[in-house]
């Protein structure tokens, strides 16, 4: 089998599973650690089928100085957060409250861990290995950064109109700063801080 054909494979396989997870209509824990699942057979998919390294999917050193880059961002997104949810509430989009409750009213560790699996499984599927085989097969920027953006946006569908708009432009920022700088850990720390500061930070704020 030659790369390309085992480059468009992967993607038709990894790129499906969430979607895959969710016509199963798993509960909360079964679904995150079936992404858990999906990190790893992307992994192993990289290393044994495609024989190369996690550097082709941006996987570069964390330094001291990217890490406060990343944490930057990730608050910039949360704030960015604030006023979208403002805006998507003005022009009366829907918002999937149900799920918002169901996350929201888990233990802060699993809630760690929705932050955690979310960062990491999610950059890795849509930003380091879809970015970067989209790219492979086209040579495109442009489509190798719009088809993922789409395809995590739709990913969300459950949770409403509003909230797609959201992760539509959150995706697309994430895809430019990767496209910018190719550094996948960046990309995760910046999601994961975003995520922790809304799922644990601003509740607890909240109810001081």
């Amino acid at each position: 089998m030659d790369g390309n054909k085992k480059t468009l494979i992967g993607l038709l396989i990894f790129l499906g599973f969430p979607y895959l997870l969710q016509f199963f209509n798993l509960d909360l824990m079964l679904f995150e650690a079936g992404m858990w699942v999906l990190l790893l057979l992307i992994i192993s998919w990289i290393y044994f089928v495609e024989k190369r390294t996690l550097a082709s999917i941006g996987l570069k050193k964390v330094t001291i100085k990217m890490i406060f880059g990343a944490v930057g961002l990730g608050l910039v997104i949360f704030i960015l957060f604030g006023a979208l949810t403002t805006a998507i509430q003005a022009f009366g989009l829907e918002l999937n409250q149900e799920a918002a409750q169901l996350i929201s009213g888990q233990p802060i560790p699993v809630l760690l861990f929705i932050a955690l699996r979310a960062a990491v499984v999610e950059e890795v599927l849509y930003r380091g290995f879809a970015f970067e085989r989209i790219y492979d097969l086209t040579q495109s920027k442009w489509l190798a950064g719009l088809v993922p953006v789409i395809l995590f946006t739709l990913v969300h569908l459950s949770w409403g109109v509003g909230h797609l708009a959201f992760v539509f432009i959150v995706g697309g920022i994430f895809m430019l700063v990767y496209i910018s700088k190719r550094n996948l850990p960046m990309i995760i720390i910046a999601h994961f801080t975003t995520d922790v500061i809304t799922l644990l930070v601003l509740p607890m704020m909240l109810e001081s």
